[in-house]
């Protein structure tokens, strides 16, 4: 039988704030009980500033328990929420929020004057500002402005009783998160996720990793990205406790060494940059005894080197994951890593089908793909699908996210019963008649005993010439650059001649987007730069 909180992620709140009030749910700052936590939203809820059912409310803040906490509200209070990173400009935001058709924002007192600053000219019926920093307002307001404390739940409200006795949650398929992501052509588009996505996920993977109330969980992830929904869900759910790094937190590695220790973090869940640069500090060996007892890793190709290494560093009894999925599907195939895998030079597989997944393999004609070697697009069907992007009747992935499905646009081969990653289609192209794919050059090179991290992208040749490849590669801790003739020796025993890099830079360290991958259009516009001068 099925509780409300298994189809609610958020109500799981009320049966601990119930429970055990004083339990902590976040970390970090001060720190915030169940029951505080509570109070907090049933403040923010009292207050009438939340749009109604079926709304959306943005949320643009510096990260940390507040902004954890105004998600939760959100839901609470029927609306579907829109997080926004913190670090991105105020005139993105604007474009999202109008977008989104919100009329509500959620801020710190910081983005809150950047919005009111005349950048952002999207209307609003309420900007409410949550921290207990100053905030002077300007003389003319562009939308009503109200100023809450960042301690709510200090105040006379009501708390836990309120939100039990509030109004009964809507149907399973209302959207409860619109996550907004780049887009190939580089204008933001909101993923739908709805209540019945967050429930699958979140009571799988509380399943999978055996989550309990003693766990402590580590939050690196922006709250618009797909990686915080396990974070700040998973953790509801099972009752435990999770730290919410801040802005400078998540970009200092020693600081978050510092974390894991200190905070006695028992499950993390990061990408593989991340991972890499802890690697690269030397974290895993400091940590001993307060390592984590489960690692997951996802949104990137793990590169067996820097698995190996992390696998030699951790205790032995540490789980690691490779999860796999888009936004689109959040999680739909998962891997735990054998000692068999790291022994191996093939690439991790991405898996089998979480319980809530049917993935199946597709040629460019439609036909399911079954024979042993055959490599095909991804597709996915099942509760983890989302209902699609808002507003985007005319995206080639609406109709089937009308059906149900996902055409992942990443190519795969089943192995032994689980799929292994063989590339994304927009990074397939073809030199001199070859069909080449940028992530086995990738993979090619981790390989290298010096190399740590590496990206490697096609760039036009001078007029008359072939494409050729561009690689920009980091060594490990200690190394000096490789020898370009040697790194391409060193290719020729793993790839075609066709397929190594005519060019291979060493540099300090990849750029990076905000949730942690490497920027492939930052490098992009690099290569282009400098082929123009």
């Amino acid at each position: 039988m099925h509780t409300p909180d298994d189809a609610f992620v958020h109500l799981a709140l009320l049966r601990h704030a119930g429970e055990r009030p004083q339990a902590p749910f976040l970390l970090g700052a001060s720190g915030v009980s169940y029951g505080e936590a509570a109070q907090w939203i049933g403040r923010l809820l009292a207050s009438g500033l939340l749009p109604g059912r079926g709304e959306a409310a943005a949320i643009w803040m510096d990260k940390g328990n507040g902004y954890a906490l105004a998600v939760l509200a959100a839901l609470f209070a029927g609306n579907r929420y829109l997080p926004l990173d913190g670090a991105q400009p105020v005139e993105r935001a604007g474009t999202i929020v109008a977008d989104a058709g919100a009329r509500v924002l959620i801020a710190d007192s910081a983005h809150a004057a950047q919005w009111l600053s005349g950048a952002a000219t999207t209307p609003l019926d309420c900007l409410i500002v949550i921290d207990d920093a100053p905030f002077p307002q300007p003389p003319r307001l562009s939308c009503p402005v109200r100023k809450l404390g960042a301690r709510l739940y200090e105040l006379p409200a009501a708390g836990a009783g309120a939100l039990a006795n509030g109004d009964p949650p809507g149907s399973a398929d209302d959207v409860a998160a619109l996550l907004y992501t780049s887009g190939s052509t580089g204008q933001p588009k909101g993923v739908q996720l709805s209540h019945r996505n967050l429930a699958s996920f979140v009571g799988w993977s509380t399943r999978t990793l055996d989550l309990r109330d003693s766990d402590r969980l580590l939050n690196l992830a922006s709250f618009n990205f797909d990686l915080s929904t396990f974070d700040l869900f998973a953790s509801l759910r099972a009752g435990a406790s999770l730290y919410v790094t801040d802005e400078a937190e998540s970009r200092q590695v020693a600081r978050i060494a510092d974390i894991l220790v200190q905070q006695h973090i028992s499950v993390m869940y990061s990408v593989p940059s991340m991972l890499a640069l802890l690697d690269r500090a030397g974290a895993w060996e400091c940590l001993g005894a307060a390592a984590p007892r489960c690692i997951v890793f996802a949104g990137e190709v793990m590169p067996k080197p820097q698995l190996r290494a992390m696998a030699r560093a951790l205790p032995e009894g540490c789980r690691l994951y490779n999860f796999y999925g888009p936004t689109e599907t959040n999680v739909c195939l998962f891997h735990r890593v054998t000692a068999a895998d790291l022994r191996s030079d093939d690439p991790l597989p991405i898996g089998r089908p979480v319980s809530a997944a049917e993935v199946w393999l597709q040629d460019d004609c439609g036909k399911p793909l079954t024979a042993a070697g055959a490599i095909g697009e991804i597709w996915v069907r099942g509760a983890c699908v989302t209902p699609g992007y808002w507003r985007r009747d005319d995206d080639p992935n609406t109709p089937n996210h009308r059906a149900g499905m996902h055409a992942t646009g990443d190519y795969g081969e089943l192995v032994d019963g689980s799929f292994v990653y063989r590339g994304r289609k927009d990074r397939m192209l073809k030199l001199n008649g070859y069909r080449v794919e940028l992530g086995e050059i990738e993979a090619a090179l981790a390989r290298h005993p010096a190399v740590h991290e590496v990206a490697v992208l096609a760039h036009a040749g001078e007029e008359g010439a072939a494409p050729g490849l561009h690689a920009w590669y980091v060594t490990r801790p200690g190394e000096e650059a490789v020898p370009v003739l040697e790194l391409k020796r060193f290719c020729a025993d793993l790839l075609p001649r066709y397929m190594i890099p005519n060019r291979m830079i060493r540099i300090d360290a990849l750029p990076r987007t905000p949730n942690g991958k490497a920027d492939y259009r930052r490098l992009q516009q690099q290569l282009r730069q400098g082929e123009a001068k």
